[in-house]
């Protein structure tokens, strides 16, 4: 099998999942994950021929590919702003919008001392970008899943960040929010009858844990956040949340319910109304 041969397969067996600019992405980031290959492999050298190893180790990523795993979880590796984050399927994979809400606690805040709390941490990806950006804030995570916690654990030595991690129930567990300074959540937001509009790799593979909420409670983690938030400090606590763009209008009737000031909302880098920032 020729280099070019093996692009074509990835385009072949990728195409009832993934478009060909997106296959093409996928095919360039294994092969370059598997051989060390440059994005212009196929271009220069399409008639090398791979090795049986090669060809052997390129089948078996396809395969795991072609049944809807995402590619970083193929790779256990995935990529957040300066940092390389280990991912496996007990924690969501990092989005690019998740970037922007770093961006903005960032913009907001260059004071040289600071306690940050992030919320449902997942992966760690917020927090560890966070104290990585800042280095001489304190940084702590929650987070409900052992597992995921584990991951993130491991993504901080990985990255030689230090962390205060804690392993609570936010709906559950009383959290002492009395020396904190910012908060920080993306929660779970998604809703079952969105599912229908989902790719299959993500129904099929990522936590319903970190992306569920129920049908008829979809504001569940922001509202217990602001209500654990304002009993356990008496400090103006700014939150930055990112939401679900569906349930904009609600977030603003929630944000006045609890006594919030007008309430600042961002898009993401597809438009979408992602972001909003809670303040007393």
């Amino acid at each position: 099998m020729t280099v070019l041969e093996l692009r074509q397969r990835f385009r072949k067996d990728l195409a009832p999942l993934y478009g060909q600019n997106e296959i093409d992405d996928i095919f360039k980031r294994a092969t370059a994950f598997l051989f060390g290959w440059s994005s212009l492999k196929v271009g220069l050298v399409p008639n090398d021929i791979l090795t049986d190893e090669e060809q052997k180790s390129a089948l078996n990523m396809l395969a795991q590919l072609k049944a809807a795993v995402p590619l970083q979880y193929v790779l256990g590796v995935s990529h957040f702003r300066h940092l390389s984050l280990n991912v496996d399927p007990c924690v969501l994979i990092p989005r690019p919008e998740t970037e922007e809400l770093v961006q903005w606690v960032l913009d907001d805040h260059s004071e040289d001392e600071c306690h940050v709390m992030d919320l449902c941490t997942g992966s760690g990806a917020i927090a560890l970008a966070l104290k990585q950006e800042r280095p001489s804030w304190t940084v702590s995570a929650l987070e409900v899943s052992a597992p995921a916690l584990e991951v993130a654990k491991g993504n901080a030595t990985k990255n030689d960040l230090d962390i205060a991690w804690q392993h609570a129930d936010l709906l559950k567990d009383t959290i002492d929010f009395s020396t904190v300074d910012i908060v920080v959540s993306n929660p779970p937001y998604v809703l079952p009858s969105e599912k229908k509009q989902m790719h299959a790799n993500v129904l099929a593979h990522e936590p319903p844990l970190a992306l569920f909420v129920p049908e008829e409670d979809p504001l569940l983690f922001y509202r217990t956040i602001i209500e654990q938030v304002k009993r356990s400090s008496s400090k103006n606590i700014p939150i930055y949340f990112e939401i679900n763009p569906l349930a904009e209008e609600a977030m603003n009737v929630l944000n006045v319910q609890h006594g919030g000031k007008a309430s600042q909302m961002k898009k993401d880098l597809f438009g979408k109304k992602r972001f909003l920032k809670f303040e007393q």
